[in-house]
């Protein structure tokens, strides 16, 4: 069986070498090239025929953004996966946007490595453990939102912060104090909640708000 030619970019040379050690270690994968930055990446893929890059993200000179989408521009058929201590949604989508199939953590160990190069090579997405979670969190986030402004009638930036003080369980006129407006004007905000989600009552505020998961989003 061919072995799965892979290049490695990364500026530590530390992290190289504990990859290598732990793909040298086993037919399926050879280590056939190396950089520490984008730029030598480049001429490093233009010289030798590579299936994967495993991708750092910071990185002098070309971040690992940048490298990835012009690596793939020059090698269409080259499969990226971001390898990085980063688990935050703006890097994962930026690294996956810029074409990358998968999505590793530094510490992850070598069975892990191993299970996400095939997983790519096989041409399915692969993320970590702890990146699907960020992954999950963020897509839970944006239907939070998405239910909140798919009222008939959106919520304006008053009633939500009185829609907020109200899941924390704050009187009218504890509302009226905190946000210094009258009890009066709390109770017309109250009611166009109501109206707009639906509820009879506070508690059904509450319940409606649990439903939909706005807690996040007000």
């Amino acid at each position: 069986m061919m072995s799965i030619k892979i290049a490695i970019v990364d500026d530590h040379k530390i992290v190289r070498d504990g990859i290598k050690l732990y793909l040298n270690n086993d037919d399926e994968y050879e280590v056939c090239g190396e950089a520490q930055n984008g730029y030598e990446a480049i001429n490093v893929l233009n010289q030798q025929e590579v299936a994967l890059a495993l991708i750092d993200i910071n990185m002098d000179g070309m971040d690992g953004v940048e490298t990835t989408r012009r690596l793939i521009q020059d090698h269409p058929q080259l499969k990226v996966i971001a390898l990085t201590m980063h688990n935050d949604y703006q890097h994962i989508k930026a690294m996956m946007d810029a074409g990358a199939s998968g999505y590793l953590l530094k510490n992850c160990d070598e069975f892990e490595m191993k299970n996400a190069i095939r997983a790519v090579m096989n041409d399915d997405i692969y993320y970590s453990k702890e990146v699907a979670q960020t992954v999950m969190n963020n897509l839970a986030k944006k239907r939070a939102r998405a239910r909140s402004e798919g009222l008939a009638t959106p919520l304006t930036p008053r009633e939500k912060e009185v829609y907020k003080l109200i899941l924390k369980e704050y009187s009218n006129q504890e509302i009226a104090d905190k946000l210094f407006i009258s009890v009066r004007t709390v109770e017309v905000h109250k009611r166009n909640l109501l109206e707009k989600t639906g509820a009879k009552n506070t508690t059904g505020l509450v319940l409606y708000a649990i439903k939909n998961e706005l807690f996040e989003e007000i």
